[in-house]
């Protein structure tokens, strides 16, 4: 579960360990049999789970995998010393008692190898189909926003030192389960069978299959299964597991970073390059046959009859002897065999395209028949999608509830107050005494030189940095020291200067995760499938479909991100932030890398926002001539400094604005 959010744990072995041997305490102490002494075992071993990353948590990457191995040194050294724990000799031996009364029904002894073959199946299924039913919930989402970035996670309400606990506890319980069948199937345990080395070879095992795959994990299982059961088996080759485990590992790192689960990636890559070919060759082969079908289907629907079946041989015959040229005079052939020839030698003069070639039409036909010019539905402006939204919206009872706009800018409510932000990075002063405000139902434009201090204000205010002096206020709450998440669920949301989407996951799926602040259902739910879960859950992807529909993206939808185009990617960025029903969102240079094609189209979308939604809007941007097309009210900052303020035709005729942007004293007003 750790390697869902990023993390390495080296101490995975120790777990197990704690688990199988707090088996053998209940059993012998409690009297609880098995399988309900599992509970206990597995609830034991994802606390001591819990408890590691309460520590390790506090530092990330290398730091954090060496905190683990520590803490799997530390079990080694010492915990599994402890005459409580292990017994004397460090081994513990127990009775596994048998369930039931006699041999009637029911009645289980779990020494018996079949019978616990069966118990231990069904156990890994049951596993791994609530580790399925996670990945796919609002909590399997949130662990991998975690690890594709933590910022964007926060920004999206998402808790990431909280998750990161929940997936090293649910690790420590998977663990504690896997040790309650191990003490169980064998009825004793030895400090030796959880050593440091065993948590390398369960490493080398997740890293084989797939730090992130479910799949890959359990194939990675079942070979290096086979292989240790292959190596006993074989005397020669005794003692050489080790070698070949760390074998496969080096393969794994230098071939496919991604472990098994990437081969099916690399599969269809391959067979990508491959098509060209493959589809050459079967042009070659299968072209004529198909043709000869088309044409034959075609003459059948024209003349009502059936053509009699012809020798491919005769048929080729027949299509060198005629023009392509007489199939515009296809009517005036004589016979049906004739038709027939014309018509296979107009398709093979396109290559013998498996699509049938449309009817020939005299000019006055097709005219008729030809739609009218204007744009297609997948070029239909934004607005008028955005119209069919909240019309649709409306039609259900749900209404847009949007707010009223006030004439005068000190009439509106502010949502955003920033009042003396000063940030200081040791001796640089970065943002100098800045105070602004945003308005309900308006964009507001911050832009200044590069260097002005423009994120480093966006951060005080969304909360990755904490000012140095000054507050923040957001919707009437004092949110200077609030942490990021908590401000993403009063309502604030953001995009990027650098875009920070989610790398592993689906454009819909990066989508879905913006929902994690308006599904209020936990992981207990996810995992028992409650209908509140269900509901929240097709509530979410409705909401995403709407997004996707009103913003042109169902042709990437179902992509990952990566290998996207740069304006795609800002374009799902900005969807992100309007899909966490934000009444504030934050754009950072969403123009940035757009052409002018991409930049109006933007500007469009934000203007049809405010306007449809009634969504408020704060950007930086360096486009001048955009953050002024679209803006009510505008600041410009200068080297950490407030320079001007009002709104877009006052700061275009401030002489110290002109200055700033040319580096020298403007001569004349601009008009």
């Amino acid at each position: 579960m750790i390697g869902l959010v990023g993390q390495i744990s080296l101490a995975q072995a120790s777990f197990v360990g704690i688990g199988a041997f707090v088996t053998g305490i209940i059993i012998d102490n409690l009297h609880i049999p098995f399988p309900a002494n599992m509970p206990i075992a597995a609830a034991i071993a994802g606390t001591s789970a819990v408890v590691l990353g309460l520590v390790a948590l506090r530092v990330r990457g290398l730091y954090l995998a060496v905190a683990t191995l520590i803490f799997a040194w530390m079990c080694d050294a010492y915990l599994f010393e402890q005459h409580w724990l292990v017994g004397t000799g460090g081994s513990r031996a127990f009775e596994v008692p048998h369930v039931g009364v006699g041999t009637g029904f029911p009645s289980f002894d779990f020494t018996n190898r079949r019978t616990f073959y069966y118990v231990a199946l069904a156990t890994l299924v049951a596993v791994t189909v609530a580790v399925a039913i996670l990945r796919r919930s609002k909590t399997g989402r949130a662990f991998f926003a975690v690890r594709g970035s933590e910022v964007a996670a926060a920004s999206l309400g998402i808790n990431v030192v909280r998750y990161k606990l929940l997936a090293f506890g649910l690790s420590g319980v998977i663990a504690g389960i896997a040790g309650n069948l191990f003490a169980t199937n064998s009825g004793a345990v030895t400090t030796s069978e959880f050593s440091l080395s065993v948590s390398l070879f369960y490493l080398s095992i997740a890293v084989v299959g797939g730090l992130t795959s479910l799949g890959g994990a359990i194939a990675a299982g079942i070979l290096f299964a086979a292989l240790k059961e292959v190596f006993f088996q074989v005397d020669a080759l005794a003692g050489y597991l080790d070698v070949v485990s760390a074998g496969l590992l080096i393969v794994v790192l230098l071939a496919y970073p991604g472990g098994l689960a990437a081969i099916p990636a690399t599969a269809r890559k391959t067979l990508r390059r491959l098509q060209p070919i493959i589809q050459e060759v079967a042009i070659r082969t299968e072209a004529p046959r198909s043709a000869v079908a088309r044409v034959v289907a075609e003459m059948n629907k024209r003349l009502g009859a059936t053509i009699p079946r012809l020798p491919r041989r005769q048929v080729e015959s027949l299509a060198e002897n005629e023009s392509v040229g007489a199939l515009h005079v296809l009517t005036g052939a004589a016979t049906p065999r004739q038709r027939l020839a014309l018509l296979f030698a107009g398709a093979a003069d396109v290559g013998g395209a498996s699509s049938p070639q449309p009817e020939v039409r005299s000019s006055t036909e097709s005219a008729a028949v030809m739609p009218e010019s204007g744009p297609s539905s997948d070029t239909a402006p934004v607005k008028s999608q955005l119209e069919q939204l909240i019309a649709q919206a409306e039609r259900k009872g749900q209404g847009s509830n949007l707010p009223v706009r006030l004439p005068h800018r000190e009439d509106r409510p502010a949502l955003l107050e920033a009042s003396h932000i000063s940030m200081r990075f040791g001796g640089l002063l970065a943002v100098d005494d800045v105070s602004l405000a945003v308005r309900e139902h308006e964009i507001v434009g911050l832009i200044g030189p590069n260097g002005a201090g423009k994120t480093t204000t966006f951060n005080c205010i969304s909360g990755l940095l904490v000012p140095t002096s000054g507050s923040v206020t957001l919707f009437d709450r004092n949110a200077t020291a609030m942490p990021v998440h908590q401000r993403a669920r009063l309502g604030l949301g953001r995009t990027f200067q650098v875009i920070q989407l989610f790398p592993q996951l689906s454009v819909f799926e990066n989508l879905l995760v913006a929902t994690h602040s308006s599904n209020s259902t936990g992981v207990l739910s996810h995992l028992a499938l409650t209908k509140a879960a269900i509901v929240a859950e097709r509530d979410a992807r409705k909401w995403v479909t709407q997004v996707v529909e009103l913003l042109g993206l169902e042709d990437v939808v179902d992509r990952t991100v990566a290998g996207l185009p740069f304006g795609v990617l800002r374009m799902v960025e900005v969807a992100r932030a309007l899909v966490t029903g934000a009444r504030l969102i934050m754009l950072d240079e969403p123009a940035s890398g757009l052409d002018n094609s991409e930049t109006q189209r933007l500007a469009e979308l934000l203007l049809t926002l405010r306007a449809g939604l009634g969504v408020t809007l704060l950007l930086i941007e360096h486009d001048v001539k955009m953050v002024t097309s679209v803006s009510d009210y505008m600041y410009v900052l200068d080297r950490g400094r407030l320079l001007a303020e009002g709104t877009p035709r006052d700061v275009q005729r401030n002489r110290d604005v002109i200055a700033a942007y040319l580096g020298e004293p403007a001569t004349e007003v601009v008009a």
